[in-house]
């Protein structure tokens, strides 16, 4: 029972936790394509091309593995 109620509450608790968004989205006045309700105006945002995600992704990637080498030296 008390595995019941610990699964109920951890759902109930998932689904607050995506729906507060929602919710201050639709107080807002975006509707639900993202954009905002009775128009407005667009605002246009770089793009990220594939050269520069790898790149990205590479920096991380070393970052990741630069600490992994320094905890398993330390440890």
């Amino acid at each position: 029972m008390k595995q019941f109620f610990a699964g109920l509450g951890i759902s109930a608790l998932t689904a607050f936790a995506f729906a507060t968004p929602l919710l201050a989205q639709a107080q807002r006045g975006v509707d639900a394509s993202g954009g905002r309700a009775g128009g407005g105006r667009v605002v246009s945002v770089p793009e990220i091309d594939a050269a520069t995600g790898l790149l990205a992704l590479a920096a991380v990637a070393a970052a990741l593995l630069f600490v992994w080498e320094r905890r398993r030296r330390r440890g």
